[in-house]
């Protein structure tokens, strides 16, 4: 299969919502090691060592939980001007968001699509470590003196549920380019997960299918570790605080990396630190791997080594 053209050129961020701010940005910056890059009111923008864009991560105090979005640039301002164009071709409702209206970030635009919540971006401040906390090597953005010994180093991928996942992977594949890696198919010969990207990365987005007509949800945002022994110290400091990780430390079949999941205790927003990277991926031939319960469990419970976390998902913001 050869690899698509995409507008998309990497994951951008995800926004949440949460009933307490202090709380989280505690758990996230004291517990976790992410970088404040700049508060502004009721929102405070975050992001890893290693992330170079504004933020990774934004919490929108709120009074109660739920993603608000999921947050994607674009490889051009030209390529966001044509996706706004081509989803209103296709009857999509579009919100333009203007400069700035977004700290730290140009025009975007919003769309929902099966029930999922997106946004569209190009223009984005990339700001310098504040003086003092920069890293002497000139690739890097904050010095590794700063982190504590979790410190995630860069946003990886998003991962969603919901109950329309062939319509779903079909859009991201056809219309937005993405190139599929893996996927699963359960025994009754449906298929069940995608993991696909735009990157080399295994995946920066994955989907999985939800039984019924159950609302779609949002499952983790990852967050990349350097290596193994990385997930052990955060799972030590997480027991040190006296909060229980979701599932890992282990090791996934699919993707082939290492993964600790753990929720922030104010927003219920789920982290996974995903460490390895797994594999990188530069084939432009690449054949789409597939996987059964013969090969490596259920659908919900496919680890190579250990626990995953639980399916249960964030509700999307109503707001």
């Amino acid at each position: 299969m050869l690899r698509k053209e995409s507008p998309i050129a990497k994951l951008g961020h995800i926004a949440a919502h949460t009933p307490d701010l202090e709380e989280s940005i505690w758990f996230f910056c004291d517990v976790l090691g992410f970088q404040l890059t700049e508060q502004t009111g009721n929102v405070a923008h975050l992001r890893g060592l290693r992330d170079w864009e504004h933020h990774t991560l934004s919490l929108i105090e709120s009074g109660q939980t739920g993603v608000d979005h999921i947050a994607f640039r674009t490889t051009s301002q030209e390529e966001l001007d044509d996706l706004a164009e081509q989803l209103e071709r296709n009857g999509d409702d579009v919100t333009r968001v203007g400069p700035d209206e977004e700290t730290g970030q140009g025009e975007a635009i919003r769309v929902e699509k099966f029930g999922h919540p997106y946004e569209f971006y190009y223009d984005v401040e990339k700001p310098d470590a504040p003086e003092g906390k920069q890293s002497g090597l000139k690739n890097r953005v904050y010095g590794e003196h700063l982190g504590n010994r979790i410190a995630p180093r860069r946003i990886d991928h998003a991962h969603v549920q919901d109950s329309v996942s062939p319509a779903h992977a079909a859009w991201l594949h056809e219309e937005l380019g993405f190139q599929l890696n893996e996927q699963y198919r359960m025994d009754d010969g449906e298929l069940w997960g995608w993991w696909f990207s735009v990157t080399p990365l295994p995946h920066d987005i994955a989907v999985h299918r939800l039984a019924g007509d159950e609302p779609s949800m949002f499952d983790h945002v990852s967050f990349h570790l350097d290596s193994l022994n990385d997930l052990w110290e955060a799972a030590n400091m997480l027991a040190e605080y006296g909060i229980e990780p979701d599932g890992g430390p282990g090791k996934h079949a699919i993707t082939s990396a290492n993964f600790l999941y753990v929720s922030d205790p104010a927003s219920d927003l789920c982290i996974e630190f995903f460490a390895g990277p797994g594999y990188l991926n530069f084939e432009p031939d690449w054949e789409t791997i597939e996987w059964t319960e013969k090969d490596i469990g259920g659908e919900t419970s496919h680890q190579w080594i250990g626990a995953g976390s639980g399916w249960e998902g964030l509700a999307y913001s109503s707001e």
